[in-house]
């Protein structure tokens, strides 16, 4: 019993010192503690953020580099040209997406080996187009051009090349011709960057 009376008169003593440090101190509504004391990443733990989808970032970085490509549009065709006021094909494609941040091999044969393989009904722009040439040979990477645009109810797309008798122009795809002809594959070389926390 006496134990029971010593704690009852310990709490009281307690509560009753609270009570006063209580009165002279300040009072701090709950939502400045928080954002004084609580990290900002912490604040929002429970709102999911959505990064951007990397299709949209790789669509931004291809307009990009297709809006650029155009700025290009008549230079002259010289073979081995790396430009900026002549190219050939793959001196063309390489000066473009240098500009954006990405580094191509030298030559079109190279740059067939980089990216990823994608199917002529998955193209879209900012994709790698290769063909053979007279120079490479029937079956040999030998020319490369950039998606600008692509039309998904008739399939036809538009590249935009380094051309050896009109220089920096744009081609439509399939053509019926020479180009249909000559095309062996696609890559695509834009990566979307990691989605940032």
């Amino acid at each position: 019993m006496i134990q029971n009376i010593a704690a009852a008169a310990l709490l009281m003593a307690a509560s009753a010192t609270s009570a006063q440090v209580s009165a002279t101190l300040p009072v701090i509504p709950a939502a400045e503690i928080q954002a004084k004391t609580i990290p900002a990443p912490l604040l929002n733990a429970g709102t999911v953020i959505e990064p951007e989808p990397e299709e949209a970032v790789t669509e931004d970085i291809a307009e990009d580099i297709t809006e650029f490509a155009a700025t290009l549009l008549g230079r002259k065709y010289v073979w081995g040209a790396v430009g900026p006021k002549t190219f050939d094909c793959s001196g063309f494609t390489s000066y473009v997406f240098r500009n954006h941040g990405i580094t191509l091999p030298r030559t079109s044969r190279m740059q067939y080996a980089q990216g990823k393989k994608v199917k002529r009904d998955d193209l879209r722009a900012g994709d790698l187009m290769f063909f053979s040439s007279p120079r490479s040979g029937r079956g040999t990477v030998g020319h490369v051009g950039i998606v600008v645009s692509v039309d998904p109810s008739s399939g036809q797309l538009t590249f935009i090349h380094a051309s050896t008798r009109k220089g920096i122009t744009y081609q439509k795809f399939p053509d019926g011709g020479y180009y249909s002809r000559n095309y062996i594959g696609a890559r695509r070389v834009i990566d979307a960057p990691a989605p940032t926390a």
